[in-house]
């Protein structure tokens, strides 16, 4: 209890510390944003012992080698793209190739032609290319800090073997010591004990044996000859999956949680092949597994509650590691049984056991931290973190277990959800009778072990939901050590993306608050975040009125504030409701061109559409549908948060007789 006080203790400091030292400043323009876009805000309301604004968002920065400029450079966050006009005439050769090629074979699908460019398309190109760099040329390199403080974390990551990641929850950037992440690495393979070292690179054998093992299947009549070229791995393309770490900052100790990246693993189409048939199953045939927080607030309003009512929360500790693995497989087996699936695909239950438990019995990854030579284990239990099987894996598996605490609840009346390893119940037993019973599922498998809390408040997903009979009352819930960051409004991103922050964020509030009251303190929050992340307070008034304006048909907050609040929640708590019929991209037809995002780029997508007109008009591409997309330059953490161990490490090394 300590530790969690102090760590409170010293977040309420850090906040105070903003309004109070070396945030004079970002407080002097913060009162004046807010003062005058916003008068309900003044300044003795920002004062530090009566405000609950928080922070500006931070970079969890555990060394002490960076100075005040980089650190604001971190501060802007992994989603920040820095502005990178060379990197988009870098890319630009190989994007008009690739536009080219695409024009060329709408032409020749036009006119029903054979040949490879048309003197007309290698006009458009020179065009284009031509216009976009003269645009290029013009733009003004705003913050010359950027590219120095860059140049400075690449050079510590390289001599002092400093680690940078992303959050796990804050989404922020957390800079640490290659010592302690091995620390931290090795306390929790010793805690989990899942994993085995072995000496060698474990990739060879894992495309053998996968391929052997799909050929066997398809010799032996158990799949049909087609599926095994869609599922067998290449020996080019395929790479050792590699395990890394994103620091767990909201919890007391930082500890790591381990993720295994195998997009590219011999087992990832097997394993994609899985997820892809058995999850929708599971989905059917649980219906109290939640898809998202919206279906969770759905429910609730549904749901009627009296003044015996109480609320628990329990999650299963490390689940997509701890799971026994054939125990696993076995409940899947038993699960599709149970439901009459007799075949998946044209699959018997036997052949998908059988894909299941080759996943998990060559389940193999590297590791590598900074300055450390690579390490290869074998998992030995649980799922792989990042496989696309694990988690439906480990849901058929907790379903197994919590199927009687499931049924006792349904016969009493009661709620029960789950999302993945997180469970909420309502009850009105007595806290000794409820709690006596988490303790009895707690002890039903030694593999599964769960901790609770509850009462008439608890913390679930992103909602704090109250007791309030009949009814609850449901506001928006933040982690302790949440830090107020979104997008910064100044990376390198194309406008539609910064317009939609505000709406998003303000949509997601109507949806999550009860009480107008609450959402109207949350709605300010959302401002004075946005503020914080340099949005002008002109353009969150108008992307405000945008989401007033969808929601009520006014541009102002006063009907969503209103007495009728509840019926503009019930509407916006319908997916539906502002969905419209985009036409889908036709790829056989259709013309859709990409080219990389620099600032002074923002309008070009309508200088594109005018050439094409003036070329191409009278052709028999005049008609055509041709669409221009943005790609991204690369953010922060892109250039900065390094997971990928070597190519040697990863990939297969060409032999002498190859």
């Amino acid at each position: 209890m300590s530790c969690i006080t102090n760590k409170t203790r010293a977040i309420r400091q850090k906040k105070v510390e903003f309004f109070s030292k070396k945030g004079v400043h970002n407080e002097r323009k913060l009162v004046r944003a807010l003062s005058r876009h916003h008068p309900g805000y003044t300044t003795s309301k920002l004062h530090p012992h009566h405000t609950t604004i928080s922070f500006p968002p931070q970079a969890n920065n555990k060394t002490e080698l960076l100075r005040d400029t980089e650190v604001r450079i971190l501060n802007l966050g992994p989603s920040f793209v820095p502005p990178a006009p060379k990197q988009v005439l870098k890319r630009l050769p190989k994007e008009i190739e690739q536009m080219k090629e695409k024009i060329s074979a709408a032409w020749r699908r036009k006119t029903k032609t054979i040949g490879r460019e048309p003197p007309i398309v290698r006009k458009f190109g020179e065009r284009i290319e031509e216009e976009i760099k003269k645009t290029v040329a013009t733009e003004i390199e705003k913050d010359t800090t950027i590219k120095k403080a860059i140049e400075t974390f690449r050079k510590i990551q390289k001599e002092k073997n400093i680690i940078f990641r992303k959050t796990d929850k804050s989404k922020i950037f957390h800079i640490d010591t290659s010592d302690n992440y091995i620390k931290k690495s090795a306390a929790y393979m010793e805690k989990t004990n899942a994993y085995t070292e072995i000496k060698t690179s474990p990739l060879r054998e894992m495309i053998d044996k996968t391929d052997s093992f799909l050929r066997n299947l398809v010799s032996s009549k158990q799949m049909p000859q087609y599926m095994l070229e869609r599922l067998r791995p290449s020996q080019k393309e395929s790479e050792l999956p590699h395990l890394y770490y994103n620091p767990k900052d909201h919890k007391i100790g930082e500890p790591l949680r381990p993720i295994v990246s195998g997009i590219k693993s011999p087992l990832a189409k097997i394993s994609s092949f899985l997820d892809q048939n058995i999850r929708p199953i599971f989905d059917k045939h649980t219906t109290y597994s939640l898809p998202n927080s919206i279906v969770f607030l759905k429910h609730l309003k549904n749901f009627e509650t009296t003044s015996e009512t109480y609320m628990y929360t329990f999650d299963v500790t490390d689940l997509y590691t701890m799971i026994p693995q054939k125990e696993a497989v076995l409940a899947v087996c038993e699960f599709l049984g149970r439901h009459g699936y007799k075949k998946i695909r044209g699959l018997s239950i036997n052949t998908i056991k059988a894909l299941f438990l080759h996943v998990l019995e060559n389940s193999y990854f590297v590791l590598q931290l900074p300055g450390l030579e690579p390490k290869y284990y074998k998992q030995t239990r649980g799922g792989a973190m990042g496989s696309a099987c694990t988690q439906v894996l480990a849901d058929i598996y907790v379903r197994k277990w919590e199927n009687d605490f499931v049924q006792k609840q349904q016969q009493e009346n009661e709620l029960y959800f789950r999302f993945r390893d997180d469970v909420f119940i309502t009850t009105r037993l007595m806290p000794q009778q409820i709690e006596s019973r988490l303790s009895e599922l707690n002890q039903k498998d030694s593999s599964l072990k769960i901790t609770w809390e509850g009462g008439k408040k608890v913390d679930y997903l992103d909602v704090t939901t109250e007791i309030e009979a009949p009814n609850f009352k449901t506001t928006v819930f933040r982690k302790l050590a949440a830090q107020p960051y979104v997008l910064p409004f100044h990376s390198s991103h194309p406008k539609h993306i910064t317009r939609n922050i505000p709406h998003a964020a303000a949509l997601r509030a109507t949806r999550i608050c009860s009480h107008r009251d609450d959402l109207r303190n949350e709605l300010d929050r959302i401002r004075i975040m946005l503020l914080l992340n340099k949005y002008p307070p002109r353009f969150i008034d108008r992307q405000m009125e945008r989401f007033f304006q969808e929601v009520t048909k006014e541009k102002t907050g006063d009907l969503l504030l209103g007495v009728n609040h509840h019926k503009y929640r019930e509407k916006v708590l319908d997916t539906t409701w502002n969905k419209k019929d985009k036409k889908k991209i036709d790829f056989n037809n259709d013309v859709l061109v990409h080219f990389t995002y620099t600032p002074s780029l923002t309008h070009f997508g309508a200088r594109f559409h005018q050439i094409w007109q003036e070329i191409f008009e009278g052709t028999p591409l005049d008609d055509i549908p041709v669409m221009y997309a943005n790609r991204l330059t690369d953010s922060l953490k892109h250039i900065l948060v390094q997971k990928k161990p070597s190519k040697e490490a990863i990939r297969l090394l060409p032999t002498s007789s190859e």
